[in-house]
């Protein structure tokens, strides 16, 4: 039996509540948990407020992005920025084509060390600007750029935006409420 792999616009009208696409296989995964979702929505919310000064381009959540075709890969960030000049280029019906300039995942306790190394592979060979790895249980943030060399971050330290998010800073502590 030959097994069909989907293309990115059929993945896109599946009822699916939550997953991503691989290599055209679908992998869906189960909805987070609420202090996975904080983590998230804490680093959206400090992204917002420095559009509002910067006004750069634009953030959202959970966004579908196409970082792949034939096998198609679609990957959904839990947080995600585009500039504006990025977004001209990606826009589209559907999922965006392409990988945001930010790619934000919020790390599960139990999620595999390569599946998460995984996503930063597909983020920075689709053209991000930088990935990064939020840790909640550490209050840790691994931080990539466009090379792949990653630098890890602890508590006490600050979150740079870089080439990404030029200007942005987040202390640690004000993310995690230590």
């Amino acid at each position: 039996m030959v097994k069909t792999r989907l293309k990115a616009e059929e993945f896109f009208a599946l009822p699916l509540k939550r997953g991503e696409l691989v290599d055209g296989e679908v992998r869906e995964e189960m909805p987070p948990k609420p202090g996975h979702g904080r983590i998230a929505g804490e680093v959206f919310f400090r992204i917002r407020l420095w559009l509002e000064e910067t006004r750069l381009g634009v953030a959202g959540v959970e966004g579908g992005f196409i970082l792949r075709r034939d096998p198609d890969r679609v990957r959904s960030p839990d947080v995600w920025f585009l500039s504006h000049e990025r977004r001209k280029e990606v826009v589209r019906e559907g999922f965006y084509e392409g990988a945001p300039d930010l790619a934000v995942e919020v790390v599960s306790p139990g999620e595999e060390a390569e599946g998460v190394l995984a996503k930063v592979l597909d983020y920075l060979e689709a053209g991000a600007k930088a990935v990064w790895l939020v840790y909640p249980e550490l209050q840790a943030v691994e931080v990539y750029g466009r090379g792949g060399e990653g630098r890890l971050l602890r508590p006490g330290e600050v979150l740079e935006g870089g080439e990404a998010l030029p200007g942005f800073r987040l202390p640690l502590k004000d993310l995690f409420g230590a």
